[in-house]
C-alpha cells in the first residue's frame, strides 16, 4: 500500500476492474466504487506529461471516487501519491493482477446457502439434501471412511462461477461433521488433511427421503431429472432411505454413473434400446 490509508474501508461495488486510456480519458459511464487499474504503459504516460497536465488528469480520476487505484508496474509520480492520500483513496501496487481479478470475481459471484452435505467423490461433488435426521451426515461419514473428501456439512455455501456451481463450508463449519448422538467431530483431525477439501464443483444433487410405502420408484432410470441452483440445472436423483439400504454405497455408485454419463455412456438408454430391439425382433 502506497497511499490513502484512510480509505481502507471504502466499499468495492463491482468485480469490474476499470483500466482507462489516460490520453483519451473519458469518465462517461464510470461508476463510483470500482477498482481502477493504471497499467504500466499509462503510468509511463503520466510521467511524460507536464506537471500541470498530469495533475489535471489525476484530479479527474480522483473526482470519480474509485474504490481504490491499482498500479501493476512503473515509477509512480508524486502527484498521484499526494492526491490519493489527500482524498483517502487507497493506492496499491501489485505484481499479481490476475489473482486480484479472480478474487473479485469470487467475492461477487452469486451465492446461496442450502441445508445439506457436500462430499467430493472421485472429483465429482455430491450435494446431499433431505429432511433433518434422514441420514445425510451419516452417509457423508461413511463416504469419508471410503476415502472421499468432505467439503461441507449442515450449511453448504454455493456460488455460481462460469456457469458452474461450486460449494464449500462456512468459516465456522470447516472440517466439521455433526452426527446425532455423537456430536460434532473434526474430520481433518480424525482422518487427516486428505479427508477434507475447501470447496468442490457440484456434479449432481441427491435427495434422501424416507421410503414411502406404495410409492413407485424408478427401476431403470431413463428419465434425466434436474435440480436448478442459481440458474444452473444440475443432475438430480432421489434415493429412498430404508433399513438394509447402504446409502453411501448408492451415492458412490451414483457419482461413478455420473462420471460415465459425462463420457457419453448412458447405461439406462443403452439397455432400453436393446430391450426395444429385442421386442421388435
Amino acid at each position: 500500500m502506497l497511499a490513502g490509508h484512510a480509505g481502507l474501508k471504502r466499499e468495492v461495488a463491482s468485480a469490474q476492474v476499470i483500466a482507462p486510456d489516460l490520453l483519451a480519458l473519458s469518465t462517461a459511464g464510470w461508476e463510483a466504487s470500482r477498482v481502477l487499474h493504471i497499467r504500466p504503459s499509462q503510468v509511463a504516460i503520466l510521467a511524460s506529461l507536464s506537471k500541470q497536465e498530469r495533475l489535471r488528469l489525476i484530479r479527474e480520476i480522483v473526482k470519480q471516487k474509485p474504490a481504490c487505484i491499482i498500479i501493476s508496474g512503473g515509477a509512480i509520480c508524486g502527484e498521484l501519491l499526494e492526491q490519493a492520500e489527500a482524498s483517502g483513496i487507497p493506492l496499491l501496487k501489485t505484481g499479481n493482477l490476475p489473482k486480484l481479478t479472480r478474487l473479485l470475481a469470487e467475492k461477487f459471484a452469486p451465492r446461496v446457502s442450502v441445508h445439506g452435505v457436500l462430499v467430493d467423490i472421485f472429483g465429482v461433488g455430491a450435494l446431499i439434501i433431505g429432511e433433518s435426521a434422514v441420514g445425510k451426515s451419516e452417509a457423508a461419514l461413511d463416504l469419508v471412511l471410503r476415502g472421499h473428501k468432505l467439503a461441507a456439512d449442515d450449511v453448504v455455501i454455493l456460488e455460481k462461477t462460469d456457469n458452474e456451481i461450486r460449494g464449500g463450508s462456512t468459516e465456522m463449519g470447516a472440517d466439521l461433521l455433526q452426527i446425532r448422538g455423537l456430536g460434532v467431530i473434526n474430520i481433518r483431525v480424525l482422518y487427516g488433511e486428505s479427508a477434507t477439501v475447501d470447496s468442490c464443483k457440484v456434479g449432481f444433487v441427491v435427495e434422501l427421503e424416507e421410503w414411502q410405502k406404495g410409492h413407485q420408484y424408478s427401476l431403470v432410470g431413463l428419465r434425466e431429472r434436474r435440480h436448478r441452483i442459481l440458474g444452473v440445472n444440475l443432475p438430480y436423483l432421489k434415493l429412498p432411505v430404508k433399513p438394509g439400504r447402504n446409502m453411501s454405497t448408492l451415492i458412490e455408485v451414483a457419482a461413478r454413473n455420473q462420471m460415465m454419463k459425462q463420457q457419453g455412456v448412458f447405461t439406462a438408454r443403452d439397455f432400453n434400446k436393446k430391450l426395444k430391439k429385442r421386442l421388435i425382433g
